[in-house]
């Protein structure tokens, strides 16, 4: 049977349902379309991950701020541009960059330094299954972390 056929013995109803279906289809491959493409753009948020170390806020690139306990590309961009403008003299001062508020403060404040080099890393699988992780201190940064005027 051809096409002109079957269309002529179709009711006005069932014209109606097979364009309405054939709507729907369409609508979905876009959606599916505009979704992966999205995802693709944005990938999702990471989980955070096990860090050791500690990160000088006022030297450290976008990237090793990235590795930070709640911070991503937005925010790392965030902090850098701050930085720039006016140095951090405290670790506690970056709550000053928005999106940074004191939950994530909370989660970072142990990484956290305003001097000496950068040193936070992932943590090696191996040594988060064996025992907490703890950023790596020397008495320098341990003194520094301890005074108040810091």
């Amino acid at each position: 049977m051809t096409r002109t056929a079957l269309a002529d013995r179709m009711t006005q109803g069932e014209k109606t349902m097979v364009k309405w279906i054939a709507m729907a289809a369409v609508c979905l491959a876009a959606v599916t379309f505009s979704t992966t493409a999205m995802a693709d753009r944005h990938p999702p948020s990471r989980t955070p991950r096990p860090v050791t170390g500690l990160v000088n806020i006022n030297t450290a690139t976008s990237h090793q701020l990235e590795l930070l306990p709640g911070v991503g590309r937005r925010t790392a961009s965030l902090i850098v541009a701050y930085r720039e403008k006016q140095p951090f003299k405290a670790p506690a001062e970056i709550v000053k960059v928005k999106g940074v508020g004191q939950g994530i403060f909370r989660h970072i404040k142990p990484y956290l330094t305003v001097s000496g080099p950068t040193t936070l890393a992932l943590a090696s699988p191996k040594a988060s299954a064996e025992a907490p992780i703890s950023p790596a201190r020397d008495d320098r940064h341990e003194q520094a972390r301890q005074d108040p005027a810091q």
